[in-house]
């Protein structure tokens, strides 16, 4: 099988992540290739693999897809693959993958889903494919983001650390770094030893930065701690740090498709405190529920922070129980699995159409 897979930001983290994650399984199983529009360097999460490319204009994407026989083409929230394609082709199997959940790019797919070239819809959490019904389209297939479990596990480290309250995400509304700030302004005054650590942003604009630190001046933050950029494969020491250290991961999130960062951080037993948002509820299930607060409440997420800072024995259940979670639902060979299924279903059924309706979606 030849998959192609078109996004448009080749960036480290998110959506390349994930791809880089899925090759993992499907390398040896299938010849896989990625094209994206846009470089931010995010090539280096494929670690030198041959079909990376970036493909800047229609012509450029319309040339590469001709000059290979592709059984699957995947664009996961990126128009601009329609545009390429040439007439219909019944032998190829076109996916349209969901995974932001920004209003402009659902609202564009609802009012062109029966113009649109796609055979099949895929995404990552029981929430979006809810989400998707509700724009009138009622049969995306969910599958979950995987994990690399080799890569994200608790590594214990020399010395003793502070306690840690880490924050990791772009610096944008969506992610609401503000409120984080002031989350940690609330536990700054409570906890005067407290340290803050924020992860991301290395892409803002200078004025964010600019008021992200002026921010922090202006809390009078006693230990802040700001990284731009760190690289992918070290992101596990500091989520083990954290965990080490007595210290939460937090999330400020206004809406997540899946919530990588706190998977991520679950796999290295890291406790974590998270709003009610999107598909959070689902990685944070049954006794992992006490870490949820209610979205746009800093003062319950505060007094959830402090509650768990206190609370040795349950934080070490919720370390125990949310590693168990990402190796056993999330690993990439668990995940994988019923992607690569999924995919040779498509295969299949588009190549005998009179079979459709086989397909059960769940």
């Amino acid at each position: 099988m030849k998959i192609l897979y078109f996004y448009k930001f080749c960036l480290l983290g998110g959506v390349t992540t994930q791809l880089a994650n899925r090759l993992k399984f499907l390398r040896g199983r299938a010849e896989v290739h990625f094209a994206f529009l846009e470089d931010y360097g995010g090539a280096g999460a494929f670690e030198g693999y041959t079909h990376v490319r970036i493909l800047r204009t229609t012509d450029e994407l319309r040339s590469y897809i001709a000059a290979h026989d592709f059984d699957v083409i995947i664009t996961i929230d990126t128009y601009e693959l329609y545009e390429a394609l040439g007439p219909a082709e019944p032998q190829k199997v076109i996916i349209h993958e969901v995974h932001t959940t920004y209003e402009e790019p659902l609202r564009k797919l609802a009012e062109s889903k029966d113009s649109l070239p796609y055979h099949y819809v895929i995404t990552p959490s029981a929430y979006m494919k809810e989400m998707l019904e509700r724009i009138g389209i009622p049969d995306a297939f969910h599958i979950n983001n995987c994990l690399d479990t080799d890569v994200f596990k608790y590594e214990a480290l020399p010395g003793k650390r502070p306690p840690t309250i880490l924050w990791v995400g772009k610096l944008d509304q969506h992610k609401n770094w503000e409120s984080f700030m002031n989350l940690a302004g609330r536990l700054n005054a409570q906890f005067p030893d407290l340290h803050f650590l924020l992860i991301g942003g290395y892409t803002a604009p200078e004025e964010i930065t600019s008021k992200l630190q002026a921010r922090a001046e202006v809390l009078e933050l006693r230990h802040f701690e700001w990284l731009p950029k760190v690289d992918y494969e070290e992101m596990h020491l500091y989520y083990s740090a954290v965990a080490e250290s007595g210290g939460v991961y937090v999330s400020t999130t206004g809406n997540e498709s899946f919530g990588m960062t706190v998977l991520e951080a679950m796999a290295c037993r890291c406790p974590v405190v998270v709003p009610d948002v999107g598909a959070l509820p689902e990685l944070l299930d049954d006794e992992l529920s006490v870490s949820l607060y209610a979205s746009g409440r800093e003062e319950e997420c505060a007094e959830r922070v402090a509650w768990l800072l206190e609370q040795d024995g349950l934080r070490e259940r919720l370390k125990t129980l949310g590693e168990e979670k990402a190796r056993n639902t999330y690993s990439i060979d668990e995940v994988g699995k019923a992607y690569m299924a999924l995919l040779e279903r498509f295969v299949e059924d588009v190549r005998t159409p009179s079979e459709i309706n086989l397909l059960t979606k769940d």
